[in-house]
């Protein structure tokens, strides 16, 4: 599949916004049992607004990929039955409640209705990662897609991000609570490391689809292409086929797993170990999170395969698979 850079972009500012926010409010909330040590309020107000401003980033960006932006609003319309739907609603609601959340901290309003919007903030957000993740995990023709891996790495990648730029923010003011943060950074990378890996595995013992499948017909009556959909581009072989891609992909996979992986968590566990510098470190780990995450979901979709691309003998043999 083409990727496109507006859904990357999409992934890494939306995944920030919901993985800083999730992780600061359950903590804040936590506080109010005396588990934890309270954030200040200014600085739960300067990551919120960031947070914010990362999700309207991202939904600015989306909209790129839209073919009529201006119809973006019937996208609500199909909500019992689309996952695409469910992101569109659940991100907007996320932004409308963490605004309103937002307001309730400025103006101190008081810490039950703090805890609402920000508790209908936390799960719009949730939602919406998940209905991100579901829109590839339940796309029947990208077998690569086709698993619940890809709902785990889609949220580990949001709270990957979110830990990282939270460890980064709380560090620059100073503040204990960033240990925590860091810690939770530690952890999500390393489950990051091992879901990739599985996702990457799984692609190992995908069976090569046939014919019979792309039209949905039964196995028993094998169906034989006799000739190509087309001998000229077309929609359906570029943006369904990235023949380049395919070719920087056994290139583009170890950097992705380095940057995304590797470098964060050796950057930020020296943070912490060394004891100075720490700040830039962690700023610059959240950098190479930030272009690791993008190679890896670039990687992502150049390695999903179409069945449509069956009618096309665009679609890797047996042997390429593995």
């Amino acid at each position: 599949m083409h990727p496109p850079l507006s859904l990357i972009l999409f992934f890494l500012t939306a995944g920030t916004s919901v993985g800083l926010f999730t992780i600061l409010f359950v903590l804040q909330t936590l506080s109010l049992l005396g588990t934890v040590e309270a954030l200040p309020g200014a600085v739960l107000l300067r990551a919120g607004e960031l947070s914010l401003l990362l999700v309207g980033a991202g939904g600015f960006a989306a909209s790129f990929h839209l073919g009529h932006k201006l119809r973006a609003w019937k996208a609500v319309r199909r909500f019992r039955t689309s996952w695409l739907s469910r992101e569109a609603v659940f991100s907007g609601a996320y932004g409308v409640m963490l605004l309103l959340y937002l307001i309730a901290l400025w103006r101190d309003a008081g810490t039950p209705l703090q805890l609402l919007f920000g508790g209908l903030a936390l799960a719009a957000g949730v939602l919406s990662a998940y209905s991100t993740a579901m829109i590839y995990a339940t796309n029947r023709f990208v077998l690569e897609w086709n698993s619940s891996i890809t709902v785990v790495g889609f949220l580990l990648l949001y709270l990957m991000l979110g830990s990282t730029a939270g460890a980064f923010l709380l560090e620059l003011y100073g503040l204990p609570q960033g240990e925590v943060f860091t810690f939770l950074s530690l952890t999500f990378l390393i489950l990051g490391f091992l879901f990739r890996i599985a996702f990457n595995v799984r692609q190992f013992y995908l069976r090569r689809p046939t014919l019979n499948d792309a039209l949905n017909l039964p196995r028993n009556r094998p169906v034989r292409l006799l000739d190509a959909g087309t001998t000229t581009d077309n929609y359906c072989t570029t943006e369904f086929y990235y023949r380049k891609g395919k070719e920087l992909l056994p290139t583009v996979i170890p950097v992705a797993y380095l940057l995304n992986f590797v470098v964060p968590f050796s950057l930020i566990l020296y943070a912490r170990t060394s004891g100075s510098g720490e700040s830039w470190l962690l700023g610059l780990s959240y950098v190479s999170l930030l272009v690791g995450g993008a190679l890896e979901r670039w990687c992502f979709f150049v390695e999903g395969n179409h069945v449509q691309n069956l009618f096309y003998g665009l679609y890797p043999s047996e042997r390429e698979l593995r």
